[in-house]
This record gives C-alpha cells, sequence and structure tokens, in this order.
C-alpha cells in the first residue's frame, strides 16, 4: 500500500518527483539549474535545501517517523497540523551526521531517553509534546 503525497515526508515526495520525471537509467544527479529549481518549488522546499539532501539518497524521514513514535508523537498527525514543521524537520533528519546512532538506538529501545544528545529535533519534539 502506498502512502498518499500528504502523508509521505519531503525527502520521499522527493524520490516519487525524480521517478516521475526520469527515464530509467538517466541519472537523477545531472539535474539542470532549472530542474532542480522547479523540483524544489513542487516539494515546497528551498533549492538550497534540495541540494544538500538530494545527494544522500537516503529518506531519513521514515527515521524520523520512527523517532516520533518512540518520543510518543504521531507522525501522520504532525505532518497535517505542522505541515511546514514536519518540512523543517525532516530538513534537519536528512543532514543529521548521526543516523548510525539513531538507527541503532531506536532498535535497541534507547532513542527516547538517550535522543538529546545527538538528534537535532529533539528539543523541537519536546515541544510538539507540550502541545500536542
Amino acid at each position: 500500500m502506498s502512502a498518499s503525497a500528504s502523508d509521505q515526508g519531503v525527502v520521499g515526495r522527493m524520490f516519487d518527483w525524480v521517478k516521475a520525471r526520469f527515464e530509467r537509467g538517466d541519472d537523477p544527479y545531472a539535474l539542470s539549474r532549472d530542474e532542480l529549481a522547479l523540483m524544489a518549488s513542487d516539494l515546497g522546499i528551498a533549492e538550497y535545501d534540495l541540494r544538500a539532501v538530494l545527494p544522500k539518497a537516503a529518506d531519513n524521514s521514515l527515521l524520523m517517523d520512527r523517532m516520533m513514535v518512540a518520543r510518543g508523537l504521531d507522525p501522520d498527525r504532525i505532518r497535517k497540523v505542522w505541515g511546514g514543521l514536519a518540512r523543517d524537520l525532516e530538513m534537519t533528519c536528512c543532514r543529521c551526521g548521526a543516523t548510525a546512532r539513531c538507527r541503532a538506538e531506536l532498535t535497541l529501545g534507547l532513542a527516547a531517553e538517550n535522543a538529546h544528545e545527538y538528534c537535532g529535533n529533539a528539543e523541537t519534539f519536546d515541544e510538539l509534546l507540550a502541545t500536542t
């Protein structure tokens, strides 16, 4: 079952955008400046954010969703109620240098208690918890 565009993270929508516009075998990293600008506009993010996350080719929004759940948040609700904030959270995750630790701690069930040591979104998650 595929998620609707509103339920996907911005990075998931980015990959869908690339798949929809490129033939098999085309190099999505060979996008022209105009194509990058169009993609960023379609996704509702700044072009510099797109340039920062595109080379990683990893959908850290899934990891972010797991962290939200571990922290007691509902990722779908966050995206519906705070769409722009959710996009910012995803950009932070996509730029994260601690994804291996995050993944490991989520697997071990330690992420919620240790997130403040490495998660760039930990304080924002705290604020969201206080408002939900």
